[in-house]
């Protein structure tokens, strides 16, 4: 450093801008319960991780995300795999079988139709994460679905994270989750 007033200042700025680039890393892998934060999530007794929602009480139902649209009409799951093309850049709601979720942070899940073909569904933008727990519950999920192609190390580390559908490039990209109830008996 110089000495001049212009190198001091850049000096100044450039420290509290490394301590926040430093801890947006920091914080990137870091589960949510485990931060303390509730930006995404609040976490209900015994469920890490979950949003609770505002109705889960009476219904057993849990929301992530933003609330769905309107009055969507539900796609079939099984549509959606068999004509990707008729749907990929709408928004979409569908409903399926939660048959895998992100062991890591809850940040994706499988979702699978009554044929057991699945669709990877990541949380939007890492904006929300589902509870590990909820794999075989139902889920109604909303959001806009894409074809795109996975590299190797792309289905090498979701694979490591516990995903069995790495080579579908189907994707739908969650803004909405509904966890529904299980189903009594």
């Amino acid at each position: 450093m110089n000495g001049s007033p212009r190198s001091r200042s850049t000096y100044l700025l450039t420290i509290p801008l490394a301590f926040l680039a430093t801890m947006a890393c920091a914080r990137e892998g870091v589960p949510p319960e485990s931060t303390g934060s509730t930006e995404h999530a609040e976490t209900p007794s015994g469920v890490p991780g979950a949003a609770e929602g505002a109705s889960e009480a009476q219904t057993g139902e849990r929301s992530f995300g933003a609330p769905l649209v309107g009055n969507g009409e539900t796609v079939p799951l099984g549509a959606l795999l068999d004509e990707p093309a008729r749907y990929t850049g709408q928004v979409v709601r569908t409903e399926g079988e939660i048959s895998a979720v992100c062991q890591r942070m809850g940040c994706w899940m499988e979702l699978r139709d009554s044929q057991a073909r699945a669709v990877r569904v990541p949380m939007a933008g890492h904006a929300f994460f589902l509870p590990r727990d909820v794999a075989g519950r139902r889920a109604i999920v909303e959001g806009p679905l894409t074809v795109r192609p996975l590299g190797a190390a792309e289905r090498e580390h979701l694979a490591s994270e516990g995903a069995g559908a790495t080579d579908v490039a189907l994707e739908l990209s969650a803004t909405s989750v509904v966890i529904l109830a299980p189903a009594p008996g």
